[in-house]
C-alpha cells in the first residue's frame, strides 16, 4: 500500500505521518515513513547539486521499500506530476495507494512556520500555496482518498482501519494522462527543476527574502521564452537558467 500525502509546509504532515505509522503498527502492518528531508538532512550541509541525487535516492527508495512494506511518503507533493510518479510506482508493483490531502488556512501554516524557527521563508510556502496543485481537482486520478483540515480534530485510528480495507480491495487505476508531447515533457521537467533551484536557493540564504519576488518573476520569463523554442535542451536550458540566477544574485551583491 502506498500512501501519499500532500500539504503544504507547517500543515503537519510529520507528525502526522510518524503517529499513523504507529497506529498502522499495532494492526500488525509493516510500514515505512520516507521523504526527500531524510535524505537531504543527511547532509552536514546544503548544496544544490544534491538535490538531483536527493531525488533519485528517495524514488528509489520508495521503489524497493514498496515491494515488501507499506509506505508513507512524507512529503509536499505539491504538484500532479509528483503524484502521478508515484502512482505510478503503486502501479508498477499492482499496489493499492491513497492520496491522503492535508491541508490548513494559509494565516495558520504561516504562523507554523514561524513557531518553528521558520526553517523555510514564509514567501516561499505563500508561492507554494499560490501554485499549488489541489488534488483531485484536474484529474480523476488524483482525487484524494482522504481530506482532513489539520486545524481539527481527527481520529488516526479510524483513518488507518479505512485504510486496511481499501488495502484488501483489488488495486484499481483511473488512467492517468499521459503527455506524448516531447516538446511539452521536457518544458514539464524544467518548469519542476527551476522551481526546486529557486526554492533550494532561497533556504540556503542565496537569495534574499525581499527578493524572492524578482526571482519567480525571473523564471516565469525564462519559461516564456523557452516554450518559443522548437527545440530544447534540457541540461542546456538549466545551465542558463541557473547562469541567469547566479548573474542576478552578483548584481544584487555588486
Amino acid at each position: 500500500m502506498l500512501i501519499i500525502l500532500v500539504g503544504l509546509p507547517g500543515v503537519g504532515k510529520t507528525t502526522f505521518s510518524k503517529n499513523l505509522a504507529k497506529i498502522l503498527s499495532k494492526f500488525n502492518i509493516d510500514v515505512i515513513v520516507l521523504g526527500s528531508d531524510l535524505i537531504r538532512e543527511s547532509f552536514p550541509v546544503w548544496k544544490e547539486q544534491y538535490e538531483e541525487f536527493i531525488r533519485k535516492s528517495t524514488q528509489l527508495l520508495i521503489d524497493e521499500a514498496l515491494k515488501k512494506y507499506w509506505v508513507i511518503v512524507d512529503d509536499t507533493n505539491y504538484y500532479n506530476s509528483m503524484r502521478r510518479d508515484l502512482i505510478n510506482l503503486a502501479k508498477k508493483y499492482n499496489k493499492n495507494y491513497a492520496i491522503i490531502y492535508l491541508k490548513a488556512p494559509l494565516d495558520i501554516l504561516i504562523k507554523r512556520n514561524i513557531e518553528r524557527g521558520e526553517k523555510i521563508p514564509n514567501e516561499v510556502i505563500k508561492k507554494m500555496y499560490e501554485k499549488f496543485d489541489e488534488p483531485g481537482k484536474k484529474y480523476k486520478w488524483d482525487e484524494p482518498f482522504l481530506t482532513i483540515d489539520t486545524t481539527k480534530n481527527f481520529d488516526l485510528e479510524d483513518i488507518a482501519k479505512k485504510l486496511i480495507e481499501k488495502s484488501k480491495k483489488t488495486p484499481k487505476y483511473e488512467e492517468v494522462e499521459k503527455n506524448n508531447n516531447k516538446h511539452n515533457n521536457i518544458l514539464d521537467e524544467i518548469d519542476k527543476k527551476t522551481r526546486k533551484i529557486i526554492s533550494e536557493y532561497i533556504k540556503s540564504g542565496k537569495i534574499k527574502k525581499d527578493k524572492i519576488k524578482d526571482i519567480v518573476e525571473l523564471r516565469k520569463e525564462f519559461l516564456k521564452k523557452l516554450k518559443k523554442l522548437n527545440n530544447i535542451d534540457f541540461d542546456k536550458a538549466i545551465g542558463e537558467f541557473k547562469e541567469t540566477i547566479n548573474k542576478n544574485i552578483k548584481n544584487e551583491n555588486l
